[in-house]
């Protein structure tokens, strides 16, 4: 980026800053919004400086923001127990499936990184919202990963026996016994 581009990513910045605190001025801005404006700002930033690297900050703070609006709404009103902490978690995991998606749509970069967290926090979160159900239902099939390492080790034993089984019939006639 030249010194040109960098100063006009610099002001557009300093006149969304210079909105954002005149707006706050005449609304009643009780803070709920700034973390998911934040990110957002993040990725717009992003994007104009064509810079997929602004796209981490972006994508957590705006889930984090995410998560925030959602624990203070009526839906988290509604729910019983834990579930402002799900609904948080869940709108925390959004933000981590934001990035790859973002990254695709305007850079064309893969980045499946992000899902990994993503994946754990949504799976908490719904862990939480389904009062511990699913938790105890990982817990019961958890007890059967041995199965999963015999499948493998059957799958192995099978690959092998298939290669060497084409490996005698790509062999001349000959060569074969029998």
């Amino acid at each position: 980026m030249n010194k040109n581009n960098k100063s006009v990513v610099s002001g557009i910045g300093l006149i969304a800053l210079g909105i954002v605190f005149l707006v706050t001025q005449y609304i009643d801005f009780d803070g709920r919004f700034f973390v998911l404006l934040l990110g957002l700002g993040f990725i717009l930033w992003s994007i104009v400086s064509r810079s997929s690297g602004l796209l981490i900050p972006g994508g957590i703070l705006s889930g984090i923001g995410t998560g925030i609006v959602l624990t203070e709404s009526a839906l988290a009103a509604n729910l019983s127990g834990d579930g402002e902490g799900s609904l948080f978690m869940l709108g925390f995991a959004a933000g981590w499936f934001l990035i790859p998606v973002l990254a695709k749509v305007f850079f064309n970069d893969y980045h499946l990184w992000p899902v990994i967290p993503g994946s754990i926090m949504a799976l908490i979160g719904v862990a939480v919202l389904t009062d511990g159900v699913l938790l105890e239902m990982i817990g019961s099939v958890g007890q059967f990963w041995p199965v999963i390492l015999i499948v493998i080790g059957f799958s192995a034993i099978w690959k092998q026996f298939k290669e060497d089984e084409d490996d005698y019939e790509k062999q001349p006639k000959e060569w074969q016994a029998g």
